[in-house]
């Protein structure tokens, strides 16, 4: 998969998902990409990242609805988020599915807007548990959460 192609997955999220920023960890480097479009290419071992066009590539079809949701409210002392019934696994089945998309051992991480601008994000590779970092802090997840 190109760098294009993996920039415009992750903006096509993006747009669909009101998400603020996302990241691919793929064979070839990271790639970023911002919600305002701008997207980056970092090659392993370089120190360098060159800008990529998302739209030079097509977006993978990911399989699963991506709807916006509004701003979480994070905890980040009790490192908690609060959303509505739902909300979680409706993250956390997108992120899994963009972590799917990119395959091997890639991996996704994508930053959502909170009401007090408390950075929380979601992480996924494929067959693992997420990670959840709210803040500062990180949390590991079973493979089952949230159920």
């Amino acid at each position: 998969m190109t760098a294009e192609q993996v920039a415009a997955t992750l903006l096509a999220y993006l747009r669909a998902s009101g998400a603020e920023r996302a990241s691919a960890l793929v064979d070839e480097g990271t790639v970023d990409v911002d919600a305002d479009g701008s997207a980056a290419f970092e090659r392993h071992g370089s120190p360098i990242a060159e800008p990529v066009d998302p739209g030079g590539g097509e977006p993978c079809e990911l399989d699963v609805e991506v709807r916006p949701l509004p701003p979480f409210h994070v905890d980040e002392g009790a490192g908690e988020v609060s959303a509505p019934l739902g909300a979680l696994e409706h993250l956390a089945d997108g992120v899994r599915a963009l972590a799917r998309a990119f395959g091997g051992r890639s991996v996704a991480l994508v930053e959502f807007p909170t009401d007090d601008g408390t950075p929380f994000a979601l992480s996924a590779r494929e067959g693992e548990g997420l990670v959840v970092v709210i803040g500062g802090d990180s949390y590991e997840m079973d493979g089952a959460w949230p159920v």
